[in-house]
């Protein structure tokens, strides 16, 4: 018997291997001039890395409308259906982070930091209420106009196409897989992973994966990318606290990289994915 299996010659599934195909050549060649410059310490990396955010988004919108020939707003590009999703992508990085330094601290694998002054510094004399707003707004602006760069490639144009031919699980996966190995020459230079640059692409797929599920529930659940992208502003803006807070020498055993943090993300991710199956079971 033969099983079922997607057609991969007709537009959608083109545009999924050309999207791709394209997005990761670009990016890898960005990534090669960072490393024929010194890798992490070339002066420009953080330029680097700011446009190749937005090479997802250059890529796919290209494809839409001079491949696929779709309206924009065919990938979730609206408000969405509820402000509660807003809420829980702003949330999120505080109930991960926070699950991840309780297991690092239950483990044992280092020291956990309380002092508020790590992140209140007031050798500066800025007030705190400056910091307080700074840390409030960040995950909006600019944090999530950079990862809409991402996200409305990642979560919108490509999570969407897979949906047209695979299930929601198997979306999910092949999406943070996708999204993780296109991160995969930075890692191996040390981003993140100074320690295990090599290990750390393994592992930084994994964590790809688990939050890639979380972005991917905000997608489905609110059908806007834009819940995608505010979720991946606040990961960034949020995600080096548990790097203060769990204090240790090893990167395997810290927060949000590391073995305790990935533990929490995948927890959280069970969750996301036992409430798609729940709300979609016919398409998950």
């Amino acid at each position: 018997m033969t099983p079922n299996l997607p057609n991969l010659n007709d537009n959608s599934s083109k545009g999924i291997i050309y999207f791709v195909i394209i997005t990761f050549f670009i990016t890898y060649l960005m990534d090669a001039v960072i490393f024929l410059n010194g890798g992490l310490t070339y002066q420009n990396t953080f330029a680097f890395l700011i446009a190749m955010m937005f090479v997802p988004l250059i890529v796919s919108v290209i494809l839409t409308k001079f491949y696929l020939k779709r309206k924009l707003s065919s990938f979730g590009l609206n408000k969405g259906n509820s402000i509660k999703y807003y809420l829980a992508a702003y949330l999120y990085p505080f109930l991960s982070i926070g699950l991840g330094v309780l297991l690092f601290t239950i483990m044992g694998f280092g020291i956990l930091r309380t002092d508020l002054d790590l992140i209140f510094p007031t050798q500066y004399g800025i007030p705190i209420y400056i910091y307080l707003i700074n840390y409030s707004i960040a995950p909006i602006f600019p944090n999530s106009i950079f990862a809409f760069g991402e996200e409305y490639g990642w979560r919108g144009y490509l999570q969407d196409l897979l949906l047209e031919k695979f299930s929601i699980l198997k979306t999910l996966l092949l999406t943070g897989v996708i999204w993780g190995l296109w991160h995969a020459p930075l890692i191996a230079m040390g981003y993140n992973y100074n320690q295990y640059p090599l290990l750390g692409v393994f592992l930084f797929t994994l964590w790809t994966i688990f939050i890639g599920i979380f972005f991917g529930w905000l997608k489905i659940k609110s059908k806007s990318v834009l819940t995608a992208a505010l979720g991946h502003g606040a990961i960034n803006a949020y995600v080096g606290f548990g790097i203060i807070f769990a204090q240790t020498n090893n990167q395997l055993l810290g927060v949000p990289f590391g073995i305790p943090g990935l533990l929490a993300f995948f927890i959280l991710a069970l969750v996301f994915l036992w409430d798609l199956k729940r709300s979609y079971p016919k398409d998950f």
